[in-house]
């Protein structure tokens, strides 16, 4: 039983459509009809990409692989048992479960405000309220907007946001206004990238006009009734958050051990280290052995191997080992059809940055797109 579909869990389905295990059945458990893909995520928020351009639809994919889909939200586990509780009361059992279902951005050092904040995780929800967000924008030519965190996440979306400001105001006809300002609560943006990294996005961010606040751990701050974010520095209209993330509740409640930050405790095989009939992936795992921040591309490449040993679990085989690289490409966005590579100590940016980054983004949705109609051939290759 697969619980989510998160990164891993569309690429084992898409793997055990392409080859079937004699006897194993399937079973998704989603609240959604599709998944969004975060690496187009600032691309959709820009307003280079439509909203069914970034989603992944379950149904046919589940389809594809002979697996039975429900549509509910996961709200509870009992281990031992390998129960599933959902939201309408229901129970679901398997025999091996697999657990993909994100996390939530950490909202603890401004729980008080939450409804005044627009937090990115669960991604879904971000999609839906950035949707909803994007309206205000067309009929008001001044917002104030914060972002909170200066991540690569937080400068990718405040560039995202500044374009789509000066994008929608331009082409309604009104003067581009509006201010976007990025807070961080350490010394410096973009933490663990090199300094090469760090000036050229510095002097792109200066460039469009986004006002920087580093040190700000302790910037005092209030809600006014539906009007945002009284801030030290300013009134807001908006506060998107892209710090930190933790676990859904009912996982930290579920009896499996967990890592010091309360997400899955996994092995090397991404197997619970205290109940070996669950796996994990994604967000919702903390690999003790290799810690590793939590980022798409770790969940990307966790797919295939969660998706093996999901069938080595179910024949009594032997179960391969996860070894997470320790760098990898990034390619940030920087609000128009620009953007930043960087790996290791090396950086580049242009124009063709940002097309080998579409070309990348659009070739992985593509590799889960599968016509209903077709029955036995999926239309992209198998690697």
């Amino acid at each position: 039983m697969l619980v989510g579909a998160g990164h891993a869990h569309i690429e084992v389905l898409r793997r055990f459509g392409l080859q079937t295990v004699p006897g194993v059945r399937l079973t998704l458990v989603t609240k959604g009809a599709c998944t969004p893909y975060s690496g187009m995520l600032p691309g959709y928020v820009a307003g280079h990409y439509t909203g069914d351009e970034i989603h992944i639809p379950v149904a046919p994919l589940a389809g594809f692989a002979n697996c039975r889909l429900v549509t509910a939200e996961a709200v509870g586990l009992e281990p031992v048992d390998r129960h599933v509780h959902l939201q309408d009361g229901g129970t679901i059992a398997g025999d091996v479960i697999s657990i993909d279902t994100g996390a939530t951005t950490n909202l603890s050092s401004a729980s008080q405000f939450e409804p005044y904040v627009i937090p990115v995780k669960p991604i879904d929800r971000f999609a839906e309220n950035w949707a909803h967000f994007a309206k205000r924008i067309r009929t008001n030519p001044g917002l104030q907007i914060t972002v909170v965190g200066a991540g690569a996440a937080g400068v990718e979306l405040a560039l995202s946001i500044r374009h789509r400001l000066r994008r929608d105001l331009s082409a309604g006809g009104k003067s581009i206004g509006g201010r976007v300002v990025l807070l961080e609560k350490g010394d410096q943006i973009l933490r663990g990238f090199s300094d090469g990294v760090r000036r050229r996005l510095s002097a792109i961010l200066l460039r469009h006009n986004i006002e920087v606040r580093t040190n700000v751990g302790k910037l005092g701050f209030q809600a006014e009734a539906d009007a945002g974010i009284q801030f030290d520095l300013g009134q807001f209209d908006a506060t998107f958050w892209t710090t930190g993330v933790c676990p859904t509740d009912w996982l930290k409640k579920s009896g499996l051990a967990v890592d010091e930050d309360g997400f899955i405790a996994v092995n090397s095989q991404l197997q619970s280290i205290s109940h070996p009939g669950v796996f994990a992936a994604g967000d919702a795992a903390g690999m003790i052995a290799s810690p590793r921040p939590k980022a798409g591309v770790i969940a990307v490449r966790q797919g295939p191997i969660l998706a093996e040993n999901l069938r080595r679990a179910v024949t009594g085989d032997p179960l391969r080992s996860f070894v997470p690289q320790k760098s990898w490409l990034s390619l940030i966005s920087t609000g128009d059809r620009y953007a930043v590579a960087s790996y290791g100590n090396w950086a580049a940016e242009g124009r063709w940055v940002w097309y080998w980054k579409n070309w990348i983004d659009r070739r992985f949705v593509r590799r889960f797109m599968f016509e209903a109609s077709e029955t036995k051939r999926f239309p992209v290759n198998s690697e």
